[in-house]
């Protein structure tokens, strides 16, 4: 999402729903954790506990106005409730991890399939690519697309 290369000491935060496809997202988190410590990768992690929590987290992550580089890990669910609670999408890159039964999001923007690819594909930075994102405004709910 943001138009910057990425520092080299980044610290990767998580945004996981551990409940995605049957529990797949748990298991895919369970091992790509323990890459992460092995590798000694600075990342922290938020387990999403029910519908609408990782647009809360994302907000929270976000609310310090920081430049942040999120990881997503879940389903096209996860990935949108991530991009709608990001407070300035101009500060933030966005990585996902596809964990969930449709990934819709994956295929479109032709990434991998496999967690562990995406994972490389993020942690080398490559891939990265702009994107425009649409609001949608009904009355006085507003959504990003």
């Amino acid at each position: 999402m943001a138009d910057r290369q990425v520092r080299e000491n980044v610290k990767y935060r998580f945004i996981v729903n551990p409940k995605a496809r049957s529990g797949k997202g748990e298991r895919v988190w369970e091992d790509l954790k323990q890459r992460l410590e092995k590798e000694g990768i600075d990342f922290d992690v938020r387990c999403t506990k029910y519908a609408g929590h990782a647009r809360k987290i994302a907000e929270e992550i976000t609310a310090d106005q920081e430049e942040h580089l999120i990881v997503a890990l879940g389903g096209d669910g996860t990935v949108n409730e991530v991009i709608n609670g990001i407070c300035d999408c101009s500060k933030v890159i966005l990585g996902y991890i596809p964990t969930g039964s449709g990934n819709d999001f994956t295929r479109e923007l032709h990434l991998p399939t496999d967690p562990q690819t995406a994972w490389e594909l993020i942690q080398r930075h490559a891939g990265e690519v702009n994107m425009d994102i649409g609001t949608m405004e009904c009355g006085e709910k507003k959504r990003r697309f």
